[in-house]
């Protein structure tokens, strides 16, 4: 199975230290698609700074997928790295706080840093 990287030119941060998963849910209804738009919502850039407002780092996720606009996905995985010293619950409960109804975090756990998609 292939896997997509959405932001090549952007990658996983090497310096951060933790590598991990989320497990998303989403109804696109509201947004340009997965893939982060300079001029249109999108589910990354949502993620992006949700995980921010938690962490206080500016990360870029990795989706497993895109999805077009007003595309929902259930089972979405993304992964990032992330200095963070928060729990796995901290990160699902914070995530969700900051995120907006139609996002939701299902589950998330670390991953060994060789976890990547579409290498």
């Amino acid at each position: 199975m292939t896997l997509t990287i959405t932001a090549p030119e952007i990658g996983l941060n090497k310096k951060l230290a933790i590598r991990m998963v989320l497990v998303l849910e989403y109804d696109g209804t509201n947004y340009c698609g997965f893939q982060w738009q300079a001029n249109a919502p999108s589910i990354q850039g949502t993620i992006e700074n949700a995980l921010e407002k938690l962490t206080g780092e500016k990360v870029r996720v990795l989706g497993s997928s895109r999805t077009d606009t007003g595309v929902h996905a259930r089972g979405q995985v993304v992964s990032f790295n992330t200095g963070s010293s928060l729990t796995i619950e901290a990160f699902v409960n914070g995530l969700n706080y900051h995120l907006p109804e139609d996002i939701a975090v299902k589950s998330a756990c670390q991953v060994n840093n060789s976890f990547l998609y579409g290498v």
